[in-house]
């Protein structure tokens, strides 16, 4: 098995797997590329409406597992 942290998913490698601009992204999702650059620094985690979970995993192109490995990494959890 490879190196789990070498093949972890981030954020950032999800947005720009979908070729997007924290802006364009924060445009779709309909709100400010702060919080977008909030959520790919771990400062905070998306906290959606399933409607808004359900546009974030179309307009990234990913699962719900991927969006779970992108942001419950060991650097994105607070406890």
């Amino acid at each position: 098995m490879a190196s789990k942290e070498k093949d972890q998913l981030t954020p950032v490698d999800l947005r720009k797997r979908a070729k997007l601009t924290q802006r364009k992204l924060a445009e779709a999702l309909d709100t400010r590329q702060g919080t977008i650059s909030d959520w790919e620094r771990g400062i905070a985690v998306p906290h959606l409406k399933p409607s808004k979970l359900k546009l974030m995993m179309e307009v990234l192109d990913c699962t719900l597992d991927e969006l779970i490995e992108a942001y419950e990494q060991p650097e994105h959890i607070n406890s």
